[in-house]
């Protein structure tokens, strides 16, 4: 039985996280934190000297140090001169230098720019920062490029919903505070910034390797060469959508990026290569310093390794961790891995105290915390057993444990963080990791080294790394191809992600500890209570849900039914998909967090991007049963993608229009008054402003509540509507017609609605100025409570039948 004195990091480094973790949830206390710091410290030597009790100051201490170093990142002091004083203040001429490589998708580049100058109106201002800088068009920008350029300095949108990624934090934890974007024909280029040695070095190995790859191999292994390039030196600007979903559907998503795992077989075939070289030195050998000298140079390649990929964060916490347990081996420490891989965590969060939040960090240190672990809890009696076949047969069996053990390890943070599960992922793994791991990338590196003396020699090496990738690839197809190969999930709670690894514990623990069968009770029983608490939420519950989804300058409406069916009215959506799925990055994880995994009806009030392409995702993953829209054919690209989803997910496409009359769903009925019948007969082409007018305007009814969807109607519509359906359309929340614009809005629609609530879904600072003050002062003057998901995100509502309840977490516009 190990206590915390044998094994002094962990406990260290244990408490530091909670610390860190305290900074984040409970931020502002920094002095009263830092008083208790200061006692600890204080305290200790007192307790030293009286041979006291030491165990309460330094805990105390590491969780204050824990909390206190995240208070830089939690409460910035950027001071006068920083650039975030100067966001959303209008067009400055830009002054910065390009720091890292850029990104280049679909005719944009994105890189990082250190701006050192802001010029307006005559006047100079000397700041510090940086910014995300996207170029529209074709662009080749190298890092240490000084730029000059006009643009708008504009913050990190994040979208105010339950459960949603709070993207701002991150970027700023990468210190980058602010994003602009501008044409490359405006772009100016001043005298290149200085670089380092270093810089300059890899800049000049990436375009050298990347000439010598693409001039191998045929003109059809184009993914062949996208992947060598990003196993090599980390450039994967040419891993497309297409192949990263193949990857990640077969389970090996990971291996596309440098992680724990490439530096780990760099190490691993180092130190097998290095180990055979020294074992020819019979005085090494005498004196028992092979093993030291071998993990010693090992060091080498994986160094050289992260440098030539560029030495990103998550390969910077590979290397860190890779060279810590070398370093424990030349140290003669290598007994306690346990311990080795807490001295890991503890210097990477010493360095830099936000990676506990990232993913890489996550995943690798529970891929190998599993890994460890579950090994020591399964190991077998018979290991020290000397038949060939024997060591043949434990070998294979480890090299299958570690994979289950990485993939059962890592599973609810992968479920956590992109919903979606490889169910062929360890079949696939034990071809791809030795195919990939094991061959494509030592050859890759051995060729890249060999560029350095001979060409020719890195030609041959390149193309043979080729075709062990284009295997591979194969490999991918075949097992991505299978119709079950991933699942999309719904999001696990961080208490069901602890009541997994506690199961988890307990099943491996219930021959060596007598309490484990009381864990996994206990556990189960939580569990089940858990599973009920969101059955009753998801499919038990009487009232009827209504959200309206902050998607930014669009509309999205959720309506969840008693009983559990879900309709979703409107996707929202910006204009081209390919730059940001609305449907994928804000709607989908909504309904993934509040366990939705079908919706059974989606509703396309009218066919603009702001409502439209939000929906193409979850038509595609959400096993949708109908389609209502309102008849109008539009003929864009995001138009036919839902089109072509509906058809091969089989989906019921509606044509709804005011004929359709009221639809009973459970207790809750749903009326149809707009558009007229036949509103969209005629042919040619439609203004845009008449296809605002035939937007689906649909009335959901519960008991004396009622909920009037809009769509973007114009004030024509409103009059119409008034004329034919009178005191019908009266209900207890609007949402506003054209999130909020004065050329909808009518006082006449407002007072036969007569709404208590008024909702307007608007982005923030929206380039038309929506919701518009006029129409905001006609609702405040009609006596209606004004919501915006602008000011306050998600707004979610719940009727009993007699009630709307709202939830807010800021005030309202009135």
């Amino acid at each position: 039985m190990h206590t915390p004195y044998d094994r002094p990091v962990i406990p260290i480094a244990f408490f530091l996280i909670i610390g860190i973790l305290l900074g984040v949830l409970l931020p502002g206390y920094s002095y009263t934190i830092l008083f208790f710091f200061f006692v600890s410290v204080i305290c200790l030597p007192v307790h030293l000297k009286r041979k006291q009790n030491v165990f309460l100051p330094p805990l105390i201490a590491i969780i204050t140090a824990g909390y206190l170093s995240m208070v830089p990142w939690m409460s910035p002091e950027n001071g006068p001169d920083h650039l975030v004083n100067f966001l959303n203040t209008g067009y400055w001429r830009i002054q910065g230098v390009v720091k890292e490589q850029p990104v280049v998708l679909h005719g944009r580049a994105r890189t990082i720019i250190k701006v050192n100058t802001l010029f307006r109106d005559g006047i100079s201002q000397t700041v510090r920062g940086r910014i995300r800088l996207t170029v529209m068009g074709d662009v080749e920008l190298t890092p240490g490029d000084r730029l000059t350029f006009s643009a708008k300095l504009r913050p990190f949108r994040n979208f105010k919903n339950p459960g949603s990624f709070d993207y701002r934090r991150h970027m700023a934890f990468k210190g980058i505070h602010g994003s602009a974007w501008v044409r490359a024909e405006n772009l100016r280029y001043g005298r290149r910034s200085k670089t380092s040695l270093l810089t300059q070095l890899t800049g000049r190995a990436h375009r050298k390797l990347a000439r010598l790859i693409d001039g191998t191999g045929t003109p059809s292994r184009t993914e062949e060469r996208a992947v060598l390039k990003a196993l090599v030196y980390g450039d994967r600007a040419g891993i497309d959508d297409n192949l990263r979903q193949r990857f990640n559907r077969a389970g090996a998503g990971h291996l596309l990026a440098i992680s724990g795992l490439h530096v780990g077989i760099v190490a691993t075939v180092a130190f097998a290569f290095f180990h055979r070289l020294f074992s020819f030195f019979p005085f090494l050998l005498w004196r028992g310093w092979g093993r030291l000298w071998t993990a010693a140079a090992s060091l080498l390649p994986v160094l050289a390794y992260g440098i030539l990929a560029g030495m990103s964060p998550s390969t910077q916490r590979a290397e860190i961790m890779v060279g810590l347990f070398l370093v424990a081996i030349i140290l003669g420490r290598f007994q306690d891995i346990f311990n080795t891989l807490a001295l890991a965590a503890l210097v990477i969060l010493l360095l830099f105290p936000p990676a506990l939040f990232t993913i890489s960090f996550q995943l690798s240190f529970a891929a190998v915390l599993a890994i460890v672990y579950g090994l020591e809890k399964v190991k077998s009696t018979s290991e020290n057993d000397v038949s060939r076949y024997r060591r043949a047969f434990r070998r294979i069996k480890n090299f299958i444990l570690v994979s289950a053990f990485a993939i059962a390890g890592t599973i609810p943070l992968a479920l956590f963080y992109f919903n979606q599960t490889s169910v062929v992922g360890l079949v696939a793994n034990l071809f791809l990791i030795p195919l990939v791991g094991f061959v494509a990338v030592p050859l890759g590196l051995l060729s890249a080294l060999l560029s350095i003396f001979f060409e020719p020699a890195a030609t041959l090496g390149f193309s043979m790394s080729l075709n062990f990738l284009h295997l591979a690839l194969a490999v991918i197809d075949f097992f991505a191809g299978w119709t079950f190969a991933s699942i999309k999930t719904v999001t696990p709670s961080i208490l069901e992600i602890f009541l997994y690894y506690t199961l988890g514990w307990a099943l491996l623990n219930l021959r060596s500890r007598s309490f484990a069968s009381w864990v996994l009770a206990v556990t189960l029983i939580v569990a089940v209570g858990d599973g009920l608490y969101w059955s009753y939420l998801r499919f038990w519950h009487r009232d009827l849900a209504v959200t309206a989804i902050d998607v930014g300058q669009g509309g999205s409406t959720l309506l969840e039914l008693p009983g559990g069916n879900v309709i979703l009215y409107d996707g929202g959506g910006f204009s081209d998909n390919r730059f940001f799925d609305m449907g994928k990055q804000v709607v989908a994880p909504l309904l993934w967090q509040k366990k939705i995994a079908t919706v059974d009806i989606l509703i396309l009030s009218h066919p603009d991007a702001d409502h439209l392409n939000g929906l193409i995702y979850i038509a595609e993953n959400f096993g949708v049963r109908e389609l209502w829209t309102n008849g109008d054919i539009n003929t864009t690209k995001g138009y036919k993608a839902l089109m072509a989803v509906c058809k091969k997910g089989k989906v019921v496409v509606r044509r709804i229009d005011s004929g359709f009359g009221q639809r009973p769903m459970g207790p809750v009925m749903f009326t149809v008054f707009n558009p007229p019948e036949g509103f969209f007969s005629t042919s040619g082409k439609i203004r845009q402003e008449y296809r605002n007018e035939g937007s689906l305007v649909i009335k959901v009814a519960l008991g004396k509540t009622a909920f009037l969807l809009t769509g973007d109607i114009e004030a024509g519509a409103e009059s119409q509507l008034v004329r034919e359906s009178g005191e019908n359309l009266a209900s207890t929340v609007l949402f506003a017609p054209h999130h909020g614009s004065k050329t909808s809005n009518s006082p006449a629609f407002i007072k036969v609605v007569d709404p208590n609530i008024v909702v307007i879904s608007a982005g923030d600072g929206n380039r038309f100025g929506f919701p518009h003050a006029e129409v905001v002062d006609r609702y405040v003057r009609a006596g209606s409570r004004i919501l915006c998901t602008a000011t306050h995100g998600a707004i979610v509502m719940r009727s009993n039948g007699d009630t709307v309840y709202v939830q807010l977490k800021k005030r309202s516009l009135n």
